[in-house]
């Protein structure tokens, strides 16, 4: 058949086979291929990124852990973390604000015993319960802050109703 054609006409076939071999493989092989590889490589700049997080992350986790490691209380010389929080609360006078004071059961992990004791606070004002906060913080010998939920009263928005979670690590 391709013998019959006249030497244009047999030009314009072959160009045009040419043509749709080229479209193949642009569409079908090259095209692809590129894609692939720049989904590869926005991938693998994501992994890096995430690799030096982790790494940071790990550095930041050995020097928790020497802190931690640091930390020794002596378990003769400490006081329960329930009556360092009533001593807290008379320091700060907040205890008559004290609407109740639970204990929750001690946890041992790693070598540490977590204590932790639930208060909650019944019409404190927030600079009595800033106060608190503060002694906490910065007089309590490593008692701490787990969580804290905060309401104000709706009779008086300026007074509030506090819950909140204490706790404490010591060393075995």
């Amino acid at each position: 058949m391709i013998e019959r054609l006249n030497p244009r006409e047999k030009i314009i076939v072959f160009s045009g086979a040419v043509v749709l071999v080229l479209l193949f493989g642009w569409f079908v092989l090259l095209q692809p291929y590129l894609e692939t590889m720049k989904s590869l490589d926005r991938k693998t700049i994501a992994h890096r990124h995430s690799l030096d997080k982790i790494e940071q992350m790990s550095g930041q986790i050995k020097q928790l852990r020497r802190q931690l490691a640091t930390v020794k209380t002596d378990q003769k010389g400490t006081r329960p973390l329930f009556s360092q929080v009533e001593s807290l609360t008379e320091k700060t006078g907040v205890r008559e604000y004290l609407h109740s004071m639970q204990p929750q059961p001690a946890t041992t992990q790693g070598g540490f015993r977590q204590q932790l004791v639930e208060i909650n606070l019944k019409k404190i004002s927030l600079l009595q319960l800033t106060r608190l906060l503060h002694a906490i913080e910065y007089r309590s010998g490593g008692v701490q802050v787990k969580s804290m939920r905060v309401r104000s009263r709706f009779e008086d928005p300026s007074i509030l109703d506090v819950n909140m979670v204490l706790m404490s690590l010591e060393s075995l």
